[in-house]
This record gives C-alpha cells, structure tokens and sequence, in this order.
C-alpha cells in the first residue's frame, strides 16, 4: 500500500482506470437485473480457480488474464459473477472476451465468432509454486480467421474472495493537543461484513453509511463504487501487523484529482522493535517464501499470524522479515526476525512469544490455499490456519516499459533495479526495498523518497501508481488507446 495520505494527483492519469471504466460498466449493465435471477455457469465457477495473469512466453509483453469480477446491485447479498479473458498476442493491443466456453477444471475451450475475439484451447493446471507461480497453461490461441499460435503462460497470482477481507478498517489521524504535543488517533473508515455488506465513511467525520452497490475484482482484490462525483477505490493487501491494509483513493470525476489514504484493521500495533535488525538469520529468505496472512480460526475469528518480508538489494541477496500476531484481530504484536529465532525444515521457533509453527506449501483446491501452518502459539495448542496470499517477485512486472501520457517511463530491470524515467530527471533505482507480498517497492532503501504499487489493470496488463515528491503518476504496459 502506498503509505503517502492525501495527496493530489498531479497527472491526469486515473489509477486502474479500465478496471474503474469496466466496473462502471457492470453496473449500467445489470442496474435494473435482480440478481437471484442470473444463472451463473458451473464452468464459470470452476475457472475461477485459475483467475490470474499470466505472462505468455511467445512474445515480450504478451499476456492471458482469467478475469474475474463480482457486482452487488442495490443492497443484494448475492453476487452476480463476470469472467473475461482479456487477451493480448503482441504486448502491443489487448482485448477483453466475455467466457462463453467450456471449462471442465483444466481443459478451457472457447471459439470465436466474430471480429477481435479468439478460438482459445488451452490446458491449465496448479504448478504447485513451481519457482513461485501459482499455476501455468499450454496449448493454442487463434484469433478469429487467423493462424493458431501455441502459446504457454503462467501467474503468480491466487484469487482472492470478498470475505477474505471481512473486518473494520481505520485511518490514522493526527490529534493536536497542542503545538508541541500531537498524538495520533484513529477513525473509523470501512466495515466489511458477511454477505456482501459494505459501510463506508467519505468524510473521515466517523460516521459510516451503506454501499448499496459495488464491484470487486478478485485478481487485483479491488473493490469499486460511486458517491456523488466520485469514484472510490479500494486496492486491499496485508501490512504485517496492522491485519488487512487497504490504499484507499477517491477520484474526482471532473478535475480528476486523487486524494489517497491508508487504512488498516489494526492501528497501533505494538511493535517489539521498528529497528531493523543488524543482523538477520541466513534461513530469513527460506521464511520470506512463506510470506502471507494466516488466519487462525482455531483462536478468534480474527486471529492471524502474518509473514511479511522486505527484500533489500543493499545487504545482497537477503531479506528483512516482519512477524505479526494477533490472538484477538484487534490489537496485535510485531517484531522482525533476528538471530533469537529460528526457521528450519520449515518450522519457525520464537521463544518470546512462545511459537512454534510449521509451514507447508501445497495447493488446496477445498479454500483455494497456498500454504498453510500447524503448531502452537502462547499457549494455544492445535492451532491451524492458511493463506490465500503468494509472494510475487518485482520481475514478474517486467516485460516491457511502463508509460503514460505525460512522458513518465518506468522499466522494470530484474528484481535489483528499476529505471524510472519520470517529469524531471531519469533514475536507475538499485538501492531498492520491496516487499514482494504487496508489490510495493521505495527508492532509496533508506528515508525513501519514491513509491511504486505495482499490479496489474484489466485489458492495459502490468502498471505502477508511483508517488514521488512531485505527486502521483500511473503508468501501463499497453496504452489506453490500444486496450480494445
């Protein structure tokens, strides 16, 4: 999440503006439909379990998206389901094609019937987090009267559900005192609850009101909807912890200004230490491969443990881990993995607080995990839980340059550097911190001065909302004008 609060964007730009344009969409389509009366496909449900980007091997650039939204119309607890393949062949031109084939778990057929759409016939399967990806394909796409091309893809990405997020969310304020005492206080922003009911406060006065309808995209864990003027976005993800984080922005329709905040379901976590450690333990980067929120039902219902590394290139191949803990999901300890612990054969050992879990990584086709923990923490034994969560490494947003309009150029490198050619000067950033389970990386490692959400939005592939000392820039792999 980004950590700047209120800012104005200084571009016209708009963050992840076609899946903002798409869910606008979805909401004129359906405005007037009941939605206990649309049929949702098994096949539709079933394909949703490979929802994702995948980067395609034939061409730089190119890429195949199983793309799945959920709208909820007028204070509906039931989700009406849309998923798309948004297509792209040469890294240059992009479509988005409404699923109409068969998917029978791993075999997806779909054929094309007219101009800018595709014969699709490919198998997918769960790679078990072969080298990090989640899942991957092979077979051929064809456009519509044109020559088959054999193709493979695969994604780091896992969908992750509505309910997932359930929880209350507050921003962090300052509370003046006086002139020389300025406390911070929280206020209440959001609640996410079951069956689809959110409540929403735009005015930061606490005072929270209904969403009677909106959209949430599972590749991106974005949610959308309209008050008055303004579009409101919620790009949500962990921070250690502080629980479930959100990077809350509101979009000004007619100035196209962007005032941005964050939110987490834990404020004031109590932290150990905010010092990173001198000296790490060498298995810290075999802990970072299980980065993740692990709820722990068998304690509370919000109950987590979370695994949270940062990647900094400056201490070499080698990574900082953050632990935090909750046993109530409402205050919450954290402190950094350092030489007092340990992490081998994938058995994490604290003595203080006494945990001792071990992590295994296996698909779970039941809850859709990617790993998940078994042991004992402060005296509560059996204790399980998972994650839906998969760390993604910042080469995965390379391929090709990121753009804009105003000239902003972003080229991802490897998983060392990025080169950032932005309004007033081109920067080869190698002193880098990233945290590779939310996709967000600072330049320089140390008192950063820039940062980079990295994701990806809908038919314009890979982009980067960056917020620099100059204001907030967004840039895409595809231009708007070629995302069909």
């Amino acid at each position: 999440m980004q950590n700047s609060q209120n800012q104005q964007n200084a571009t016209s730009e708009i963050p992840m503006s076609e899946l903002l344009n798409y869910h606008k969409q979805l909401a004129e389509q359906y405005k007037d439909v009941d939605p206990v009366q649309v049929t949702t496909s098994p096949d539709l449900l079933a394909l949703m379990a490979f929802n994702g980007y995948y980067a395609m091997t034939n061409t730089p650039g190119a890429f195949f998206t199983v793309d799945t939204n959920i709208h909820i119309q007028n204070g509906s607890s039931t989700p009406i389901y849309d998923l798309a393949l948004i297509i792209c062949m040469d890294g240059k031109t992009s479509y988005r094609v409404p699923f109409t084939g068969t998917f029978d778990g791993t075999h997806l057929k779909q054929t094309g019937t007219a101009a800018n759409t595709f014969d699709v016939t490919l198998t997918f399967t769960h790679s078990g987090q072969l080298n990090g990806t989640i899942a991957s394909f092979t077979g051929t796409i064809t456009p519509f009267g044109g020559t088959a091309t054999t193709v493979s893809g695969s994604t780091y990405n896992n969908p992750i559900h509505y309910d997932q997020y359930i929880g209350e969310y507050y921003e962090t304020v300052p509370l003046h005192i006086s002139p020389s005492n300025t406390k911070k206080t929280s206020v209440k922003v959001m609640k996410i609850e079951d069956n689809y009911q959110i409540s929403y406060d735009s005015t930061g006065n606490g005072t929270l009101t209904t969403v009677d309808s909106f959209s949430y995209n599972l590749n991106m864990y974005f949610f959308s909807f309209t008050e008055g003027n303004n579009s409101i976005s919620l790009i949500m993800g962990t921070a250690a912890a502080g629980g479930f984080a959100c990077n809350n922005m509101t979009v000004d329709n007619t100035s196209h200004t962007v005032v941005s905040r964050s939110l987490q379901t834990i404020s004031f976590p109590v932290m150990a230490s905010n010092e990173i450690p001198n000296l790490t333990p060498d298995s810290a980067k075999d802990l970072a491969q299980f980065s993740g929120y692990y709820s722990l039902p068998s304690i509370a219902p919000l109950a987590f443990i979370s695994i949270q590394a940062q990647y900094i290139n400056e201490l070499g191949d080698d990574y900082v881990v953050m632990i935090g803990l909750s046993l109530d999901g409402v205050t919450s300890q954290g402190f950094y993995f350092d030489t007092t612990m340990n992490f081998s054969e994938n058995k994490l050992t604290i003595p203080n607080p006494a945990i001792t879990l071990t992590f295994t990584k296996a698909y779970d086709a039941t809850n859709k995990s990617l790993a998940s923990v078994t042991g004992t923490v402060m005296g509560n034994n059996n204790v399980t839980g998972y994650t839906l969560f998969n760390p993604v490494p910042l080469s995965a947003f390379g391929g090709l340059p990121m753009t804009n309009k105003q000239g902003v150029k972003l080229t991802v490198v490897n998983d060392n550097e990025v080169i950032y050619a932005g309004t007033q000067i081109t920067t080869p950033m190698k002193s880098i911190l990233y945290v590779p389970i939310m996709y967000i990386l600072a330049y320089p490692s140390t008192n950063p001065t820039t940062v980079m959400s990295f994701g990806t939005d809908g038919k314009r592939g890979n982009t980067c909302i960056i917020t620099d000392n100059n204001g907030i820039y967004v840039t895409y792999a595809i231009p708007d004008e070629s995302a069909n």
